[in-house]
C-alpha cells in the first residue's frame, strides 16, 4: 500500500509514496477515492482528460485532488485509475477513468467535503517521492 491515513481532528488525511511525480499524483487520486468507495465496483468506466495548473507543485497536486474530488461531488463520477499524460511543475495532463455514480453499486464510505492546504506539502525523497493532504470530512 503506497500510502497510508493519517488522523486529524475531525478530518483526515493522506501521506503518499511514488517513484515518481506522475506516479505520486496518481497514487493520490486513488487514495482519496478508496476513501470514497470501494474502486473494484466501478465497472466499465469511460476515459476523461483532466487538465490542472498551480503556482507550484504543492499547489498543483491540491488543485488536481480538487479537480479530481469535483467529479464526485458536483458531477456524480467516481474515478477508477488515473495517467498522468504530462506533467510539469506547475501544469499537469492526466486521463481519468471514470463512472457515473450508482448507489445500487457503489458504496459510499466517507464524503469527502474539500481537499485542503492545512499540513499540504510535496517533498522528494531518496527513493522517489513523498505528499501529505488534509481532506475535509
Amino acid at each position: 500500500m503506497p500510502y497510508e491515513l493519517i488522523d486529524h481532528t475531525a478530518d483526515t488525511g493522506i501521506r503518499v509514496w511514488a517513484p515518481s511525480l506522475p506516479d505520486l499524483f496518481a497514487e493520490a487520486c486513488r487514495a482519496l477515492f478508496e476513501q470514497i468507495t470501494d474502486l473494484k465496483q466501478i465497472k466499465h468506466p469511460h476515459v476523461q482528460i483532466i487538465c490542472v495548473d498551480g503556482i507550484d507543485r504543492t499547489d498543483l497536486l491540491i488543485n488536481w485532488l480538487r479537480a479530481c474530488l469535483l467529479e464526485w461531488t458536483a458531477n456524480q463520477r467516481l474515478i477508477r485509475s488515473v495517467k498522468i499524460v504530462e506533467i510539469r511543475d506547475t501544469w499537469l495532463k492526466a486521463q481519468v477513468l471514470v463512472r457515473a455514480f450508482d448507489p445500487q453499486k457503489h458504496p459510499v464510505f466517507e464524503d469527502i467535503k474539500a481537499v485542503t492546504y492545512h499540513g499540504a506539502n510535496l517533498s522528494p525523497t531518496s527513493d522517489g517521492w513523498q505528499a501529505q493532504v488534509i481532506f475535509d470530512v
